[in-house]
This record gives C-alpha cells, structure tokens and sequence, in this order.
C-alpha cells in the first residue's frame, strides 16, 4: 500500500466487518458468505428431513379378540377359556397366543380400577381356538396370591390381536 492510500473502514452500526481500500466498492462480503453457506446447507439437507420409517416391515395386526376371559386354577396349571370376536373370523388364522401374568401377594394387592402392570408374557404356539371359544392352559402356576392374566391372540406373521380384558384369580390354597 502507498502513502497515498488510505484504509477506510466500512461501519455499519456494529463491529467493523471488513477494511476496504479507499476508491473501492467495499462491500461487505461476511454476510453474503453465511447467507450462500446456509442456503447451501439447506438445500443438502432438504432430501433428509422428514421423518423416517422403521428399517424392517410393520407388524401386521390380527382384529380377533378374546371377550369374557375367566381363570380357572387345578393342581398348579391355569385354565384360561372365553369367546372369540373380531371383524375377520378367520379362525384359521390364528397360530396361537400370547399370556400376559401379572402376580400380587394377598396383603399387597392393587385397588379396584388401579392399572396393573404385566411383568411378562409366555407364548403359546398350539391351538387355542376352536369355533369361537378360546381355551389355553398354562403349567406351572403354583404361587399363592393374585393372579391377572391377559391374552392377545397371535396369527400369521407374529401378528397380534387386540389385547383382551384382564381377569383375576385367586389362590389361597
């Protein structure tokens, strides 16, 4: 730079962005840097917004249910039995079903209308259905206290039925 330049700095109500030479434009070249590199983002990351689906096909759903389940208990095994409903009947489909347990001491049980909380579930892969009744027995119930079972009935494909209402059972032998 000769003695005769001077350097000007270009203010606009804020900290000086850029020093330019007298006798040139001076524009102020930050901003329109960010703005391009934005947009230039923006317009990369566009195609990968929106929200994304599983990696794996969606479970398919069965719409038979099991209505009016009732527990019966005999030498350490359970009888779970009810009734069959649902918009497609076809019983054919179903491959089996899945047994929700829930378990309470007889001091500690839940309150009337309080949620209860299935703490697992076992797989039956038999027949459980025949006609429009539901039958199912599980072994190996022998703890005393309350029991709740619930049952969705499984088909083709692992798909799952509606859950059915929750029964309660009692053993205080």
């Amino acid at each position: 730079m000769s003695i005769g330049e001077a350097l000007v700095v270009v203010d606009m109500g804020r900290k000086p962005l850029y020093v330019a030479r007298k006798g040139r434009a001076g524009l102020n070249r930050l901003p329109v840097f960010l703005l391009a590199s934005f947009l230039a983002a923006l317009i990369a990351l566009l195609p990968a917004c929106g929200k994304k689906g599983p990696p794996f096909l969606t479970e398919s759903k069965l719409s038979l249910r099991v209505d009016q389940l009732k527990a019966e208990w005999e030498n350490g095994r359970v009888l779970l039995k009810g009734y069959v409903r649902g918009e497609d009947k076809i019983i054919s489909s179903v491959t089996g079903c899945r047994v929700y347990h829930a378990w309470y001491t007889m001091d500690n049980s839940p309150c009337e209308g309080c949620p209860i909380e299935m703490t697992g579930f076992e797989e039956i892969k038999e027949k459980v259905v025949s006609g429009d009744r539901f039958s199912c027995e599980i072994p190996g119930v022998e703890k005393k206290g309350i029991h709740f079972f619930e049952v969705r009935l499984m088909g083709k494909n692992g798909a799952l039925g509606p859950p059915s209402d929750k029964t309660k059972l009692m053993i205080d032998d």
